[in-house]
């Protein structure tokens, strides 16, 4: 591995301690370390499966349980959780297991996917010690990071029904649910128009106002999931600037879908018959953007 790496590497471990322990302040277990050790521990299972079977796309059924087991390992070392503490570890929970589900369903016995199978050939007699590193490291980094700021609202959020701020954590959950109906809406549309086998673009339902309901709705969960922690900013449960700066967690996630899950789509989509065309009358995320 060269050095480039092994420094960017070393600063991502650094900034995700970081994360965990509010700027290295609390080192105790009543932190997110649990998470984070958990997290970890979770992706070298999958990285050890992943050898052994030698499918390393197997990282992607296991993304969605990360969430999920990060959220329940919060619950668990939470001394009094809320009733919004409950919700959203049981809104990740269902977002969790149907993104996994549905990841298995599709890839069972199928061989490793093309991008993973292609690294692994530039990779060669290094690709077990370099896909731990690049692909499963750096997804568990990423998992993290953008679960924390939901792990933080479980374990720190102060929410009653009687709250002066409960109407904000209502309008923030409604657009997490929004964002799940577009992408469970979203997937099972396009579930049923490859199931006709036309080989054509779907360009009706949600896809008729975004190119990409399933990444819009999960751009919307994560905003939606760090807004319902607005009551932080208010309470001395936890430092506001720290909660602030874990607006991190909805950026990366969209900036991941926007900049390298959504490219590497539409490449592949651009063979088919009135694509141009579909991409000028059709918004590639955000529906009704285009004039």
């Amino acid at each position: 591995m060269d050095k480039k790496r092994i420094v960017i590497y070393t600063l991502l471990f650094i900034a995700t301690l970081a994360i965990a322990t509010q700027g290295f302040t609390n080192t105790g277990l009543d932190g997110l370390l649990v998470p984070l050790i958990f997290t970890f521990a979770y992706f070298t299972i999958i990285f050890i499966i992943a050898t052994v079977i030698k499918n390393n796309s197997i990282v992607d059924i296991g993304w969605g349980m990360g969430f999920v087991v990060g959220s329940w390992l919060t619950l668990l070392v939470t001394e009094n959780p809320t009733v919004l503490s409950y919700a959203i570890v049981g809104f990740i929970s269902v977002w969790g297991l149907r993104l996994s589900l549905r990841l298995l369903k599709r890839n069972y016995g199928k061989p490793e996917d093309f991008r993973y199978a292609q690294w692994r050939k530039e990779w060669g007699d290094k690709v077990v010690i370099t896909a731990f590193f690049r692909v499963f490291v750096v997804q568990g980094i990423i998992n993290f990071i953008v679960g924390s700021a939901s792990y933080v609202v479980i374990k720190y959020n102060e929410f009653s029904f009687d709250s002066a701020h409960r109407y904000f954590v209502y309008a923030a959950l409604f657009i997490a649910l929004v964002g799940l109906f577009f992408e469970v809406v979203g997937d099972e549309q396009l579930r049923r128009h490859i199931n006709k086998k036309t080989r054509t673009l779907l360009q009706s339902g949600l896809w008729s106002i975004t190119r990409h309901p399933n990444y819009f709705g999960e751009i919307l969960i994560w905003i939606g999931l760090y807004a319902s922690g607005i009551t932080l900013f208010f309470t001395d449960s936890i430092n506001p600037y720290y909660y602030l700066l874990l607006i991190i967690s909805p950026i990366l996630m969209s900036t991941v879908l926007i900049k390298i899950s959504t490219p590497l789509l539409e490449k592949n989509m651009e063979k088919y018959d009135g694509w141009e065309e579909y991409t000028k009358r059709v918004p590639m995320l955000f529906p009704f953007t285009k004039k």
